[in-house]
């Protein structure tokens, strides 16, 4: 019963305790107490209680009954009473949801004790048709209802729930969890009750959608996913196996596209830029030289940029050390020309974003307010560390509000602000086809989530159905069904977004290119035009000096390259 021998009987009442216990009553006139037990303890699938009865002279059926029945208000099913009559051991179990409610196991032959597969058999039990209650709300990913119901459970800000409910069950609910929802339900053999309540209204909930519904008992399942939070779930709620992981994070607006002025230099990098800007003053230095050497006079730069744009040249240089030069300038100008005149084209069009916000750092400098649901924040305040400059900017620039108005601001694409989201809701916002302008989208999923989170299923506190429905979403994780039902609803989102009117200005039409695409050529034009002018206005107004000025410069030069030769 427990691994302490020195312990109280009453460690049992601990939760999470994996209980043997065997309990041996000298006849039915036995009192059967079950003080040392209670309803709302964890893990009730991992505990099993055996019942021996020595004298079972006035042992019946309406006793087994009645002793079965006292578990089943515990919420305890692994229950085995055994007896021995006419010299035959006899051992029941119980169903809580047959009309009988007895079962009577059968030894195999050549066996004298059973062992505990067949005392406690793990099989999925057959509900018959109970129902079995379902806590539900909408999720545009994950659990899609087909319409509204009306007069749904609302929860109000002061978390008082309304004695109105509405059945949905009748309802078809698309998404992951609403089929997870049928498959457990069908596997059960139980009628699937959903009790739909509204996730989102003019109230901030401090807990999490469907936490009190299963707290007080009036649901048997939650079957929205939700965070593996153990220190917000101790005492109130069990959490199934895990389905995978669903971090919270953050949902940003797109970074905005990049001027499109530079776009016409976007062929090449800044390196190559440079390089190419570099290798022309060196070319004409050594061409100088070669040609004051020859002819006593200065190379003309204008032709060295000619042939640097792969132009015919006017006259063919004398010198062999000249024209070895010259051949192979021609031939790096024709590659630098020819790769700048295929990427152009591209260039001008192509339209580049400044850097997204996907760091901590990143959101923390950024001018973003971050949005978050009330029931969300006691995750990021536990999470973000104090000692981190960058997290405690985070805490200061979240700001709570109701969760209609998160909502709205999402649905009508408010880009003034940040959301704390779910990642499953946070990537479908950021893919939505509402969410994108000619093709864009319009949002960005930071890659750094504040706070990791697996996702689970949640159950009443000591929940007898626990077990079973472990079992069943393991199942769907080892054959496959859960991804299939995700890749099903991506499939049909696919399917909807192709039916849309097409935007008759989109990426898809041919370009034309227009006057904003040139905007760096015709900078650089008015730069030159402007540099001209006032060269122009100085030659009117100060001929004889700039002459004289141009004659000196000349001579110094002639005068340096004189002494070097």
């Amino acid at each position: 019963m427990n691994s302490r021998k020195t312990a109280p009987l009453e460690v049992i009442q601990n939760d999470g305790v994996l209980m043997h216990l065997i309990m041996i009553f000298h006849d039915i006139s036995q009192q059967i107490d079950l003080s040392i037990l209670r309803k709302r303890s964890r893990a009730k699938h991992l505990s099993y209680i055996i019942m021996l009865v020595v004298n079972s002279a006035n042992l019946n059926d309406a006793w087994l009954q009645r002793a079965f029945k006292k578990f089943w208000k515990l919420w305890f099913l692994n229950i085995v009473i055994m007896f021995h009559r006419d010299g035959e051991l006899n051992i029941y179990r119980y169903n809580p949801f047959n009309n009988d409610f007895l079962i009577k196991l059968s030894l195999l032959e050549g066996d004298k004790l059973p062992n505990q597969a067949q005392l406690f058999p793990r099989n999925i039990p057959n509900m018959g048709g109970k129902p079995l209650r379902m806590c539900m709300y909408h999720d545009e990913v994950r659990a899609i209802f087909d319409n509204d119901c009306t007069n749904q459970i609302v929860l109000g800000a002061n978390g008082l729930i309304p004695t109105m409910t509405n059945n949905c069950n009748e309802q078809i609910v698309k998404g992951a969890d609403g089929l997870m929802s049928r498959f457990i339900a069908e596997r059960l053999n139980a009628t699937r009750v959903i009790h739909r309540v509204s996730s989102f209204g003019d109230f901030s909930l401090q807990s999490d959608i469907c936490v009190q519904e299963i707290t007080q008992e009036i649901d048997d399942l939650a079957i929205n996913t939700r965070f593996l939070a153990v220190k917000s779930f101790e005492g109130k709620v069990e959490y199934t196996s895990l389905l995978g992981r669903n971090d919270l994070c953050v949902l940003v607006p797109k970074a905005e596209l990049a001027s499109i002025f530079w776009n016409l230099f976007r062929s090449f990098t800044l390196a190559v830029w440079l390089t190419v800007l570099l290798s022309i003053p060196l070319a004409y230095t050594f061409c100088n030289l070669v040609h004051l050497r020859l002819s006593k006079r200065e190379f003309d730069l204008l032709q060295l940029y000619a042939t640097t744009l792969t132009m015919a040249s006017s006259r063919i240089p004398k010198r062999i050390s000249l024209r070895i030069f010259l051949f192979f300038w021609l031939f790096y100008g024709m590659l630098i020309c020819n790769a700048f005149k295929g990427n152009l084209t591209s260039s001008l069009v192509f339209r580049k974003y400044n850097e997204d916000i996907n760091t901590i750092q990143d959101l923390a400098v950024s001018p973003y307010t971050i949005m978050a649901y009330a029931r969300h924040k006691k995750h990021l305040d536990l999470y973000l560390n104090n000692t981190n400059p960058y997290e405690v900017a985070l805490k200061r620039k979240l700001q709570v509000e109701y969760d209609e108005n998160i909502v709205e601001k999402i649905k009508n694409t408010n880009l003034s602000y940040a959301y704390v989201q779910k990642y499953h809701f946070a990537l479908f916002a950021a893919n939505a086809r509402r969410h994108s302008s000619k093709g864009r989208p319009l949002f960005h999923v930071m890659p750094d989530c504040l706070v990791p989170f697996h996702s689970v299923y949640i159950v009443p506190l000591g929940s007898p159905y626990l077990g079973f429905i472990n079992n069943l979403v393991r199942s769907t994780l080892e054959f496959g069904f859960l991804t299939h039902w995700e890749s099903m609803i991506n499939a049909e989102f696919l399917e909807s977004g192709k039916k849309n009117v097409r935007n008759p200005i989109n990426d898809e039409d041919p370009v034309v290119l227009k006057l904003a695409h040139f905007q760096a050529a015709f900078g650089l034009l008015f730069i030159g035009l402007t540099m001209a002018f006032v060269a122009f206005v100085w030659e009117i107004f100060n001929c004889p000096s700039l002459g004289r000025t141009i004659n000196k410069f000349t001579e110094c030069m002639h005068k340096i390259y004189g002494k070097i030769f």
